[in-house]
């Protein structure tokens, strides 16, 4: 009988874990649209899986658009900023909410700008109202961040105040005290 209760105490104490990453991974924001996120692989988009995605305490919903002069000029930045984390131990995610007036214009804007993060598929662009919300409506590049619970953090009110977003991110995730948040708002 010992023996027996000390088998479900193990495989009780074992499933807890398992449990609480899954309820890591279900940002209420994101989470609908997880079978519609694409990422770059060579010369195509394919399907994303969103596994460890879901899983950053902070996500950086990137509407920008390849024909758009400030997007180009803002976007090598946020590469390197998101390229410079621990490999597999992202602080932050990247999701391109595109702006482009095409499919092909998307996969050449992630091209040309080495955008290894993942995007909305284009043609699912049209229907997510719930993350256009996120969009603040002042030009691009815009930047919302939202934490996990699609709470925003940081969100840019102009098409040139990117890359001060970007840079609160990072003092953010440094646990550096940062100056007033003026760009948090709820969508």
């Amino acid at each position: 009988m010992n023996k027996i209760f000390r088998c479900f105490l193990v495989a009780g104490w074992l499933a807890v874990p398992g449990l609480a990453r899954a309820d890591a991974t279900n940002n209420p924001a994101l989470a609908a649209h997880a079978q519609d996120l694409v990422v770059l692989q060579g010369e195509k988009l394919v399907s994303f899986k969103s596994d460890t995605f879901l899983n950053a305490p902070y996500t950086v919903l990137y509407f920008g658009a390849g024909w758009c002069p400030d997007c180009r000029k803002f976007s090598p930045g946020l590469v390197e900023a998101y390229n410079r984390q621990a490999p597999g131990r992202n602080r932050f995610e990247v999701l391109l909410l595109t702006m482009d007036k095409t499919a092909e214009g998307m996969l050449k804007f992630m091209k040309v700008e080495k955008m290894t993060w993942p995007a909305l598929a284009f043609d699912k662009m049209e229907g997510a109202e719930d993350l256009k919300k996120y969009y603040s409506g002042h030009g691009i590049p815009c930047l919302s961040v939202i934490d996990q619970t699609g709470a925003v953090v940081l969100q840019s009110k102009s098409d040139q105040d990117a890359a001060p977003v970007l840079e609160q991110l990072q003092r953010l995730l440094k646990g550096k005290p940062s100056r007033p948040l003026e760009h948090a708002s709820s969508p």
